[in-house]
């Protein structure tokens, strides 16, 4: 049987984590055909440059599943739709462009036969989209609530730990790779945002006219921290989302909460949510967040389920 050929867009830190991942597993039956790159010449450790390329229409055109991982919106955008409307699978962990568009891109799925595989999207290694889209698909979810930012949690553990402010916090989680040079869309509560807006159209259906709330962390100090610890509490970003009588509450906030709390034991750059189902009651899920091969790994799983699946099987197609 032909190898399944992989057109990987992007090959940053994430992208390089897929490539390790794939050869260390050895999956003969998925083989990257070509890698874009802004430059060629850039040192990329386990990466064969004669794969390398600066031409997105060749890596797209001569593939058969696209993995997008450059990230954004409007040239990642592009890409995509062009992947899909050729009839090609993606896979991607581009949680903007989904929260934005992912009605759009899926209905173009449908529309040319292609699939979407999203694992990564949200919480990185959990597989949190499986478990909502096939695990409880015989159930009502009624409320999601998690820490899903890894970025955040890691500040705030860092200050509640170390007793650092706010900035020196921020800068170790830059140094130490939980955290990009502009760490805005992370502290504003953006993309925390992005990924409960995912989590409830699966969960809910559309949200359009859900009523939203976000606080991000940006103003957090020493104060707020040591007033939780003296009621045996903890500073946490909580995102959550409930069905209300008409419609869907989206909230994005710091919340204080007892030690006793599922949530308050998180630490670092875990993310960790609670699905409550009608049925089932309430699941709890934990795991790396963030990172390299985390995210790679749940990319990874979407490019193995879609080469081992026939074509007219859908994967991830309830986000519409």
């Amino acid at each position: 049987m032909r190898p399944v050929r992989i057109g990987l867009l992007g090959c940053g830190v994430v992208g390089q984590g897929f490539v390790r991942l794939l050869a260390e597993e050895r999956f003969r039956h998925v083989r990257i055909e070509r890698v874009l790159v802004r430059d060629r010449a850039k040192t990329r450790p386990g990466v064969d440059p004669a794969l390398l390329t600066t031409d997105a229409i060749e890596v797209i055109d001569d593939c058969d599943v696209v993995v997008e991982l450059i990230g954004g919106i409007h040239s990642a955008g592009a890409y995509v739709r062009r992947a899909l409307r050729s009839g090609h699978d993606v896979v991607t962990a581009n949680k903007a462009l989904l929260a934005g568009s992912g009605r759009e891109l899926f209905a173009l799925a449908r529309d040319n036969g292609a699939r979407i595989g999203f694992e990564a999207s949200v919480c990185g290694g959990i597989p949190l989209i499986r478990a909502i889209e096939r695990g409880l698909a015989g159930d009502s979810i009624e409320s999601i609530i998690g820490i899903v930012n890894g970025t955040c949690n890691y500040i705030l553990t860092r200050m509640e730990e170390n007793g650092l402010d706010f900035a020196s916090a921020l800068r170790l989680a830059q140094q130490n790779g939980f955290a990009e040079a502009d760490a805005t869309l992370d502290v504003s509560g953006a993309d925390a945002l992005q990924k409960l807006q995912i989590l409830a159209e699966l969960s809910f259906g559309p949200t359009t006219h859900a009523r939203i709330r976000v606080h991000g962390i940006d103003d957090v100090d020493r104060e707020e921290i040591e007033q939780a610890r003296s009621r045996r509490c903890v500073i946490r970003h909580v995102a959550s989302a409930r069905r209300l009588p008409g419609g869907v509450e989206l909230r994005v906030e710091r919340r204080e909460l007892p030690e006793s709390h599922p949530l308050a034991a998180v630490r670092d750059e875990n993310n960790a949510v609670i699905i409550r189902g009608r049925a089932v009651g309430e699941m709890f899920f934990l795991g790396k967040g963030a990172g390299s091969l985390p995210t790679a790994a749940a990319v990874l799983s979407d490019v193995l389920e879609i080469a081992g699946q026939p074509k007219p099987v859908a994967l991830h197609a309830n986000l519409t």
